[in-house]
């Protein structure tokens, strides 16, 4: 058991390298400019996306630990597996926090013209006049307020599972809803949007690798709870489905001043939601995969072949995933606009 829990644990950061090769590749094919009257720097051009990656990925992490949570609700044998699932939260929210402020001078630093080496001011400045920098600051609190309830959660039981994945949730969309969507003429759809992808994503990727790394070395456990993840992951694809058409579309119809599927294939902004939307398929088919032909034949004495092909759907969901991360990441720093290639995608603030 502790191998098999070993072999899904070094999946993570195979999924981590895929994601970070999917965010660079993302900010190649957008090509944002730098800031008029700033000096370039290929540190912080290179940098700042991969920092917001690692914040989205602990905060997917925390999620997952919240939705997994709930998914053990009413299981026997679960305490133990309940017990690291929290555990892991308290490291999960402490690296989150580190990385939200981490991510503050980051982002300052591209504003300012002493790049890395901003003073203290103009941090504390960013921090309270920039949207951006406000966000972070309350995803800091959001990560900890969740990694406190996950300490206070191995320590008591009167605190209800459903805080810590509240306080997770809250401190993943804080600041994507102060990006784009916030400044676009289709402002509250936009939001809307906004909010239910983000939401629908990380609890489903959060979810789905907290079920494989803490679950699945579980075999009467996972024949239990991948079930009912399954439920959950069809209306979560749904959700990003519909919300993600829908964000694209207000902002391609209004930041660029030409028919849609023009604006599509015209703009690197364009082309990563193309990337997203084939990858969105992807993962579709291997849900369908899993749920209609896998899930039926899944028992706890389902034989050693039936196991290992399910984990290899699984891992290719999860890394599948991790490229659909990376290229979201990598939007989420591109503004689309009417030039289609290498300088005009500028970040909106």
């Amino acid at each position: 058991m502790r191998d098999r829990a070993g072999r899904a644990t070094l999946l993570l950061p195979g999924v981590l390298v895929t994601a970070t090769a999917s965010v660079l590749a993302g900010v190649a094919v957008t090509a944002p400019a730098p800031l008029p009257g700033l000096p370039d720097s290929d540190v912080v051009r290179v940098g700042l996306p991969v920092v917001r990656l690692l914040l989205d990925a602990v905060g997917i992490g925390a999620v997952g630990i919240g939705v997994l949570g709930w998914l053990l609700r009413g299981e026997r044998r679960a305490s133990a597996i309940a017990a690291t699932a929290q555990r892991a939260g308290v490291v999960l929210g402490a690296v989150w926090v580190l990385t939200a402020l981490m991510l503050i001078w980051w982002q300052a630093a591209e504003l300012s013209p002493n790049r890395l080496g901003l003073r203290v001011r103009e941090l504390a400045e960013y921090s309270a006049q920039v949207s951006s920098g406000r966000a972070l600051l309350v995803t800091a609190a959001c990560a900890l307020a969740f990694g406190v309830l996950s300490l206070v959660t191995t320590r008591s039981r009167t605190v209800p599972v459903e805080l810590p994945a509240v306080a997770a949730l809250l401190g993943v969309v804080a600041l994507p809803l102060t990006g784009h969507a916030a400044g676009s003429a289709g402002h509250t759809p936009a939001m809307l949007a906004t909010a239910v992808h983000v939401l629908a994503a990380a609890a489903w990727v959060g979810g789905l690798l907290a079920v494989f790394v803490l679950v699945a070395p579980h075999r009467a456990l996972l024949a239990s709870v991948l079930p009912k993840f399954s439920r959950l992951a069809a209306c979560c694809l749904a959700a990003v489905a519909v919300s993600g058409v829908v964000s694209a579309t207000v902002q391609l119809a209004v930041r660029v001043d030409r028919p849609l599927l023009d604006a599509l294939s015209g703009t690197g902004y364009g082309w990563l939601v193309i990337g997203k939307t084939v990858l969105l398929a992807g993962l579709g088919g291997i849900g369908a995969q899993v749920r209609f032909r896998l899930l039926p034949e899944l028992s706890p004495g389902a034989s050693a072949r039936s196991r290992l092909v399910l984990a290899g759907w699984i891992t290719a969901e999860l890394l599948l995933m991790a490229l659909a991360v990376g290229l979201g990441t990598a939007l989420g720093r591109a503004a689309p606009t009417e030039v289609g290639w290498g300088i005009a995608e500028v970040p909106t603030r």
